[in-house]
């Protein structure tokens, strides 16, 4: 008899600790979705300025060229030097922004892959 009441009386505690921590994991799950959520559309802002930036740059680089050719066309060797100067630096700043434009589309892969997964994931509690 006091074997028996021992025992249900674990099996009670087990239960309501596996209930409590099953409502708590379908909280956190809808938190995490949020967040991941939040965090895809942050990913998008930062791409739109980042191609904002990119066409910026192009320009940019446009303009340093076109002043490129006119100075050697004139046959001014310190400014077209000044500008190839320039030019090389503009060019090495698009290909970084490039760079981190590629990782941010590669983050924005990966953050809806994992929305996708969070959202099909069977849980505890309704969706």
């Amino acid at each position: 008899m006091r074997n028996s009441r021992l025992l249900a009386q674990l099996t009670l505690a087990a239960g309501l600790l596996a209930t409590g921590g099953a409502a708590t994991l379908s909280a956190q799950d809808w938190r995490d979705t949020y967040r991941d959520r939040q965090d895809l559309r942050s990913d998008y802002r930062d791409l739109r300025q980042d191609y904002g930036r990119v066409n910026y740059m192009r320009a940019h680089i446009a303009r340093d060229r076109a002043r490129l050719d006119e100075d050697i066309r004139c046959g001014r060797q310190e400014a077209a030097a000044r500008d190839a100067a320039d030019l090389a630096r503009d060019q090495r700043a698009l290909d970084a922004q490039m760079r981190d434009i590629r990782h941010d589309q590669r983050d924005v892969y990966w953050d809806r892959t994992d929305i996708r997964r969070d959202y099909y994931r069977p849980s505890w509690g309704w969706r």
